[in-house]
């Protein structure tokens, strides 16, 4: 059973904690077309490992360096996924070359919604044809000082089901105070449900919840 993943927006600022998985701070990183113990060795796991995983609920995560992650991963439809807690190794490898990522090539497109303890939350798509936009929660993939030239139309359309959605804070009904922390709840569980939705994302809540789904260690590139 899956659950979209407007779920795990509603619980993105609660600190609620799951024993065996994970329920908030959740940071999502996912690529289309991508075999999922591929990506995973990008980012750095032992691909031995990742082909024998341990259940996330079984992995001895206080083995691991600080400031390591410990991931789940798996497959939603066409997309492989990574699933981390406070902040994404996908986007400190990013920080860390500069902005030169050499883990998607030509022709892979990328979602990455990073809870990012670090400073803040952050969003970035990037679509099959290389071209990157990074925002912030509620703000536009398009009304940016240096929009994207959006070849394949793919920034538009995402921009416009978060629009739909309620995921941009102009067509967030109500919108006030941006440091209002209910806002930004709503604002993230609508950003999740949009992208979820548009892109044909949906994970399994219960099994995340509880750790059933396998699990790698990601260390730490910074």
């Amino acid at each position: 059973m899956t659950g979209g993943l407007a779920w795990i927006g509603e619980h993105w600022y609660s600190g609620a904690i799951a024993k065996d998985g994970m329920l908030s701070d959740i940071c999502l990183t996912a690529v289309r077309g991508m075999d999922p113990v591929d990506f995973v060795v990008r980012l750095g796991a032992d691909r031995h490992m990742a082909e024998r995983p341990a259940l996330f609920k079984d992995f001895d995560r206080l083995s691991v360096d600080p400031g390591d992650s410990v991931a789940m991963f798996g497959r939603s439809g066409e997309w492989a996924y990574v699933l981390e807690i406070e902040w994404s190794t996908w986007h400190l490898v990013f920080l860390d070359r500069l902005g030169q990522d050499s883990l998607v090539g030509p022709g892979d497109e990328l979602v990455c919604l990073d809870r990012f303890l670090y400073e803040s939350p952050w969003v970035c798509y990037v679509d099959a044809a290389g071209e990157m936009r990074s925002i912030e929660p509620g703000e536009s993939l398009l009304e940016t000082a240096f929009p994207p030239a959006d070849r394949l139309g793919a920034f538009a359309a995402l921009d416009a089901a978060m629009r739909q959605a309620g995921a941009v804070r102009d067509t967030f009904p109500g919108c006030g105070d941006p440091e209002d922390e209910d806002e930004d709840e709503e604002l993230a569980r609508r950003l999740f449900g949009a992208v979820g939705e548009h892109l044909g994302l949906s994970l399994p809540r219960r099994e995340i919840e509880l750790g059933l789904l396998p699990a790698v260690h990601l260390p730490s590139p910074l």
